[in-house]
């Protein structure tokens, strides 16, 4: 069965949301003040101790440093994304399982793609990573194919075409965040929003 992955935790009734339906994987950005999803480590670790312990807790990072590499292991994450640059130091000093994020514009640097053992994962997302929108799937066809990790597919997934995305890509996990949000009438980032997450996961888990 596909898993499901909601990126952006924020707020105590995010955590709230994804206790009661249960996503496979929910995800915290981290050291990015440009994402207005961004929380502090210490804000990530209060969210922590109040998720349900059956849903894996991923940290979302852009080109971390040991410092923060620390910081986030310290926390008790399960994993860590990383997206941007990873350098040699990180990735021999991390703990934790990584995974691997790739816009598709860099989608040709396909020897980047090789099997790591620390890499558990790859999420491929659009040009504009976390701006809802989507992107040519066949681009991964060939990756696809040779792929041997977990393949995260984000960008612009929805409830009108998760099960395509599913259909013709068979991503190991469905990576999801605008798509499940809450937006004022002023178009303001309101958070999760637990209707648009149960729908997702009754689409995809057929619940």
């Amino acid at each position: 069965m596909t898993k499901i992955k909601i990126c952006g935790m924020t707020c105590e009734e995010d955590i709230k949301a994804v206790n009661k339906y249960l996503p496979d994987y929910i995800g915290f950005v981290l050291f990015f003040p440009k994402s207005k999803r961004n929380i502090s480590i210490k804000q990530a670790k209060d969210l922590l101790a109040k998720a349900d312990k059956r849903i894996k807790t991923v940290a979302v990072v852009v080109s971390p440093t040991i410092e923060q590499l620390l910081q986030i292991e310290e926390a008790g994450f399960d994993s860590i994304q990383i997206h941007g640059t990873m350098i040699k130091e990180v990735y021999e000093r991390c703990q934790l399982p990584i995974l691997r994020a790739f816009n598709i514009s860099n989608v040709e640097k396909l020897e980047e793609y090789e099997i790591k053992d620390k890499i558990k994962g790859y999420v491929f997302d659009s040009k504009n990573p976390g701006s809802g929108e989507t992107f040519d799937w066949k681009l991964l066809d060939p990756i696809r194919q040779k792929q041997k990790t977990e393949l995260f597919l984000a960008g612009g997934i929805d409830e009108t075409n998760v099960k395509r995305a599913v259909s013709e890509v068979d991503p190991d996990v469905i990576d999801l965040s605008s798509a499940v949000e809450k937006v004022s009438k002023d178009g303001a980032f309101c958070g999760k929003d637990p209707e648009k997450i149960k729908t997702i996961i009754t689409i995809v888990h057929g619940q």
